[in-house]
């Protein structure tokens, strides 16, 4: 960094300055205020950096930081010098400017020009030249695409265990795994905001064909059914126990939470009433009420499912998977009441068919993530819905990284700092469960709020 040489000039003009200034008649300052170097507003200006004067900045006083807390958009360059315009608590006698770019000095009126494209230092003398406060003054810009999507390999799953099937569920604010491997049911926990220190709980009652992908959380009970249409219920994820005289189960849906209108909240269901798969619900009270025969499109495996609310109404969706004939589906379906579902999806505007989907609502989209297609493969694609499941586009935006493994079946959950989770998967129909943990989010919805 150049040095400035000509300190002991300065000084001298600004006592100068000072005793020029005291001696107006139109001056008058109180001794106490006479060392107030303190800056009050500050602004940047240059008709080619597109938004600059519209910069709103931050003065720290007790640190002596001067910033944008918003930053300005990725991708902006100062590549001009720009006018800088402050204001100041009582006056000052002077203020020198230092680019830390290029050195170079200045002392400033509000007419020169200043190299900000790194952080300037601002020495600010009051009235009695005797005391000065220095400020660090920088603009902050994104160093970052705020619309990108930044995945990583979080971390492993369980060491030493493969597992033929796996489902991760947020419970009791933390993440319950259930998992099988050689025909042995297991069951760990680990905290939220960890995710990666599992511990193995004891768990008791679990069926040995349970359907792990259908099982879900309803007004604090897990649910899950079993191949031969058996219900189970868990009050503590632990211990499981038949639900005693529940009708055969075909499909657990989901559940549909209450509303403000007094639709009290179900468990969304299909039955095998008779021979024919009808839609059902279940209340809190173990009561059933079945409603409108299935469609023969309906999936019955291999979806993905979420709940979303449209005008404080809500609704469960479920999208993809297979149906009761062994066809693929790419459509996705809602209802509001569990008793009668109607399909989306645009037939103009969809992704191909595929199973075992990762469906979640993120950044007001909703999204479909990989699955496996009719030949078996996994898929690593994105695609995404603006109109809660009508039309559906390929994301080629925030795309998975390079060395992420193809997969369906994955568990996802989104969680409170606006991160993507996806657990395990498989890489294949009959592969076992990748162990691994993906994280991901658009970078802007990580960004500071203050």
């Amino acid at each position: 960094m150049r040095k400035f040489k000509f300190c002991g000039l300065l000084i001298a003009g600004l006592a100068c300055l000072m005793f020029s200034c005291l001696d107006g008649d139109e001056t008058e300052i109180d001794d106490w205020n006479l060392s107030n170097a303190q800056i009050s507003s500050f602004s940047l200006s240059n008709d080619s950096i597109t938004g600059l004067s519209n910069v709103k900045f931050t003065i720290d006083q007790v640190n002596g930081k001067i910033f944008n807390k918003d930053s300005m958009p990725y991708g902006t360059v100062i590549d001009e010098k720009v006018l800088c315009s402050m204001e100041f608590e009582v006056g000052a006698a002077g203020v020198l400017m230092i680019s830390q770019a290029t050195g170079d000095s200045v002392y400033w009126t509000a007419s020169d020009s200043v190299d900000f494209s790194s952080s300037v230092m601002i020495t600010v003398y009051p009235y009695n030249s005797v005391s000065s406060k220095i400020y660090e003054a920088k603009i902050n810009i994104h160093q970052v695409d705020p619309d990108s999507m930044a995945w990583d390999l979080y971390s492993g799953l369980i060491p030493g265990k493969s597992f033929e099937d796996m489902k991760v569920i947020p419970y009791n604010n933390a993440c319950y795994m259930y998992a099988q491997e050689k025909g042995i049911s297991y069951l760990y926990k680990t905290d939220e905001a960890d995710l990666k220190n599992w511990m193995e709980l004891a768990l008791s009652g679990f069926p040995g064909k349970a359907v792990i992908s259908q099982l879900t959380e309803y007004e604090g009970v897990l649910y899950v059914r079993d191949t031969e249409g058996l219900l189970y219920r868990s009050v503590d994820g632990e211990a499981w126990s038949q639900v005693v005289n529940a009708p055969s189960v075909e499909a657990l849906l989901g559940f549909i939470p209450g509303n403000s209108i007094g639709n009290e909240p179900v468990l969304s269901a299909i039955l095998n009433v008779d021979g024919t798969l009808r839609f059902a619900t279940m209340t809190e009270n173990l009561e059933w009420r079945t409603g409108n025969e299935i469609p023969a499109s309906f999936p019955l495996s291999g979806f993905g499912l979420l709940n979303y609310e449209v005008m404080h109404h809500p609704y469960l969706a479920v999208s993809s998977g297979r149906d009761g004939s062994g066809r693929l589906s790419n459509v996705s379906w809602s209802t509001m009441n569990g008793l009668s579902w109607v399909p989306l999806t645009n037939e103009q505007s969809v992704f191909p068919v595929r199973e075992g989907v990762s469906l979640f609502y993120y950044d007001d989209l909703f999204y479909i993530a990989g699955g496996i297609d009719e030949s078996g493969t996994a898929l690593n694609d994105l695609y995404y819905s603006g109109d809660r499941g009508v039309s559906w586009w390929q994301d080629t935006i925030h795309v998975m990284p390079e060395d992420y493994t193809a997969r369906g079946f994955s568990s996802v959950v989104v969680d409170k700092d606006n991160f993507v989770l996806l657990f395990g998967g498989k890489a294949g129909r009959d592969t076992n469960i990748l162990s691994e943990l993906w994280r991901g989010r658009i970078n802007r919805l990580g960004f500071r709020k203050d």
